[in-house]
């Protein structure tokens, strides 16, 4: 792990805290060389990802989940992949699990039968979206990538105009490669490195007013980039709104 820290050293390293309550602000604030944004309260994913890339001065951003552990040499990897190919605006890495196996991290942008698929459990009818066949052991441009590790030029985020604020807590970063790919950007998924992604588990344990938030963020997507088409979702979601949480209560 030195030379892990070593390597972090030698980087910006912005946290924007969202009003935690578990004891991280206070070991942040006893830390050197981390810029802390401290907000009195949660005010999204977008909106911290926002105050970050105000705050930071580098050419390359690296967005990065909180839920993560990060490998030795995969941020050398990444700002040296996009420095030999000037194509690409953005670069994602491998998610593993803790028991090291390979998380579904890039998709294809969703079509609005896909989420009719996806939230009336019908998975097995989205493979082509979910690209259930892709090769994570090869270096290949990708239509979207998970936010949890994006490694972003930053003069194309200020070209997009950074996070749509709209998004409070899901499709967000669907969004965001969305508006860059629009741009006419290239992303890439870079297999040579890789983070351990524990997963979010706040949103797993979501009560029905954070899931009310999430499936709002849902059909906000779809309405966006569908127009009235999106209204056929509306009492699909509503509908799974309502039954995860009776399950859950």
């Amino acid at each position: 792990m030195k030379h892990l820290k070593e390597e972090l050293d030698n980087y910006e390293v912005i946290v924007i805290d969202n009003a935690s309550r578990d004891g991280s602000l206070e070991w942040l604030k006893a830390q050197k060389n981390i810029r802390l944004i401290e907000n009195k309260e949660n005010l999204g994913y977008a909106v911290a990802c926002n105050q970050g890339i105000k705050s930071a001065t580098g050419k390359h951003l690296l967005f990065l989940g909180s839920d993560t552990l990060m490998q030795e040499g995969t941020i050398t990897e990444c700002l040296k992949f996009l420095n030999r190919n000037p194509q690409a605006a953005v670069v994602s890495c491998r998610l593993l699990n803790p028991d090291g196996t390979t998380q579904n991290s890039v998709k294809r942008f969703p079509e609005l039968h896909n989420a009719i698929f996806t939230y009336l459990s019908l998975d097995f009818l989205n493979k082509k979206y979910d690209m259930a066949e892709f090769n994570y052991n090869r270096t290949t441009e990708v239509e979207q990538a998970d936010g949890t590790f994006l490694m972003v030029r930053k003069n194309v985020i200020n070209e997009i105009g950074g996070f749509d604020e709209q998004y409070k807590i899901l499709y967000n970063d669907v969004d965001f490669c969305k508006r860059i790919r629009m741009k006419g950007h290239k992303i890439y998924f870079l297999h040579t490195c890789s983070i351990i992604h524990y997963g979010s588990r706040s949103t797993q344990k979501a009560g029905f007013r954070l899931r009310k938030i999430m499936y709002g963020d849902i059909y906000r997507y779809y309405r966006n980039n569908f127009g009235l088409k999106a209204k056929l979702l509306y009492p699909i979601l509503v509908f799974r709104l309502l039954i995860v949480s009776t399950i859950k209560a």
